[in-house]
């Protein structure tokens, strides 16, 4: 009678020995760890990126805006608030959260505009203010999530510094002409 499986003889049985497999496992443990360092690594770096975003990204695009406001300034004051600033109240030289700033036009006469810190959901929003011909005020959003804003002039220009959502400060200066 025959077999359909005919018996092997017993020195060549399939599979592994011992010391493959323990060789095996160990490289994979190995680098499954290489593979969790190098993710918590990426992910520290992800961290800091997202970070420094403020200085990274947002910050020349703020210098950019306000240093073009800044230049064309004629004069300017600085108050403690935006209220202050639009009634003209007395100005201070530190610790302002407003600047009121003057403009000569092309006919010779002066357009005044607010630049003002409020606070705002996801912390403290810097704003332009403009009045129009009919007496109404409109603004547009400079920029948001700044955890502070202070103008200062206590040096004879202006200096306006921002303190990012992270605690980074940066200082921008002009002045008037």
């Amino acid at each position: 009678m025959k077999t359909l499986f005919p018996r092997r003889p017993s020195r060549l049985r399939p599979g592994f020995t011992l010391m493959e497999v323990s060789t095996a496992m160990g490289l994979m443990v190995m680098l499954s760890g290489a593979l969790v360092v190098m993710l918590q690594q990426h992910l520290n770096f992800m961290t800091m990126a997202q970070r420094q975003s403020f200085l990274a990204e947002e910050a020349p695009k703020i210098g950019d805006i306000l240093g073009r406001i800044f230049q064309k300034t004629d004069h300017y004051f600085i108050y403690s608030n935006l209220e202050g600033a639009q009634t003209a109240a007395a100005p201070v030289l530190t610790g302002g959260r407003a600047v009121r700033l003057f403009f000569r036009t092309a006919g010779q006469t002066t357009e005044e505009r607010i630049i003002a810190a409020e606070a705002g959901g996801t912390g403290t929003n810097l704003r332009f203010y403009a009045r129009q011909e009919d007496g109404t005020m409109t603004s547009w959003l400079i920029c948001q999530g700044l955890q502070g804003v202070n103008f200062r002039a206590d040096e004879g220009i202006l200096v306006a510094t921002l303190t990012g959502p992270n605690g980074e400060e940066i200082s921008y200066c002009g002045g008037s002409r």
